[in-house]
């Protein structure tokens, strides 16, 4: 439910940006990490490697990002933002910020802070049932 709402919360500011719920995760973290090797963002974000290329196609396409190949591995794909992306990045952020305090609103910063920890908890609790699970 709260996904489902957040993705709710999300769509208006994002169209209005020209980018999709589905992409906005992959593009943050490009934001974050310049020259993510492709497979990398994959494992970061847990995401399936021909999703994540089905995606960086996208954002490829609407001028977001672009793929190099990695000059000592040339199998590989270095992930960068473009010019376009880096000036979307404050309305982005500030769209975050805006979801932030919405999903936050009425909890005190420890209680914020609680929930967030225990969040991460449970991601390396599945994360590591999936690992355990494929071995």
């Amino acid at each position: 439910m709260l996904h489902r709402l957040s993705m709710a919360y999300m769509t208006c500011p994002l169209a209005d940006m020209g980018l999709t719920k589905g992409r906005i995760g992959f593009l943050i973290t490009v934001l974050q990490h310049e020259g993510i090797v492709q497979e990398d963002l994959s494992n970061l974000l847990f995401i399936d490697p021909a999703a994540t290329a089905r995606a960086l196609k996208h954002l490829e396409s609407d001028g977001l990002v672009r793929r190099d190949e990695d000059p000592e591995d040339r199998r590989r794909k270095l992930v960068y933002s473009t010019a376009r992306a880096r000036a979307l990045q404050p309305e982005l952020m500030a769209m975050l910020t805006r979801y932030n305090e919405a999903l936050f609103d009425g909890l005190d910063r420890e209680a914020q802070d609680r929930f967030l920890d225990m969040l991460d908890r449970l991601v390396a609790n599945l994360r590591k049932g999936v690992e355990d699970m494929e071995r």
